[in-house]
């Protein structure tokens, strides 16, 4: 007789737990369902968007850049596999990101030797007050289905795919929780300056971020020295009057 309830309270538990699992998020759910059109079109608008902004950041000038949850999921949903077919590993399928308030919502499908669920991370994204460009990542609430999750083997994943992408990334805690710092590179070989990041917000739908490319203190130096020379040689020489 006790055999036979402690089977029953096994398959309740067991049952239970499966059925957690297989929980859907809510924003996970409304991102996965659009239409194929709607995501062509809207990934296509992140696109051009980005390829605008990679050419303002090139020259010294403000620039800015918005993007909407509902482009980046276009993108997802359109583009991602075709243009990078690579990138994510075999056991992840169908990202989707949801802006909530100041709170960004990942969540995708994991088809893992032992589960089949859909994990959900929330993150809080910041600039590091006092480091020039670096930006920080607060990872809480993991979740598969609507069951918590240990979260060190996704900091583990996240530094493995960190090293194949040659993105540095360092680690601090914030409120008990994970913090991944990224530094934003500020120079390239095709950038006129330095990059300088100073806003990046998340509001319900959209993620802002502006900024500045500065000349650097070698091309002031320059400009300066060029400036000088150009006004000596339109100068007359001395014990020389115009007439």
């Amino acid at each position: 007789m006790v055999f036979v309830v402690a089977v029953a309270i096994i398959a309740a538990v067991t049952g239970s737990v499966y059925n957690a699992s297989q929980h859907i998020p809510e924003f996970y759910d409304q991102a996965l369902h659009v239409e194929p059109t709607l995501a062509d079109e809207t990934g296509e608008i992140l696109e051009e968007q980005v390829f605008a902004f990679t050419n303002q950041v090139k020259k010294p000038r403000r620039w800015s850049l918005r993007l909407t949850d509902q482009q980046i999921n276009g993108w997802l949903a359109s583009d991602l596999k075709e243009k990078f077919p690579g990138l994510l590993p075999e056991y992840i399928e169908d990202p989707r990101v949801a802006v909530k308030g100041k709170t960004l919502l990942v969540g995708c499908k994991y088809n893992g030797q032992s589960l089949n669920s859909i994990l959900a991370v929330s993150l809080d994204c910041f600039l590091v007050e006092g480091e020039a460009n670096v930006v920080g990542i607060q990872l809480h609430n993991v979740t598969a289905g609507s069951l918590p999750i240990p979260i060190g083997q996704l900091l583990t994943e996240i530094d493995t795919y960190a090293d194949k992408a040659d993105i540095p990334i360092r680690w601090q805690q914030r409120n008990g929780d994970p913090v991944a710092l990224i530094t934003i590179p500020d120079s390239g070989s095709e950038i006129d300056g330095e990059i300088r990041i100073d806003a990046l917000e998340l509001k319900d739908g959209e993620i802002l971020l502006s900024g500045e490319t500065i000349k650097t203190a070698e091309e002031v130096q320059q400009e300066t020295e060029t400036d000088q020379s150009v006004a000596e040689e339109a100068s007359p020489a001395p014990g020389i009057s115009e007439s």
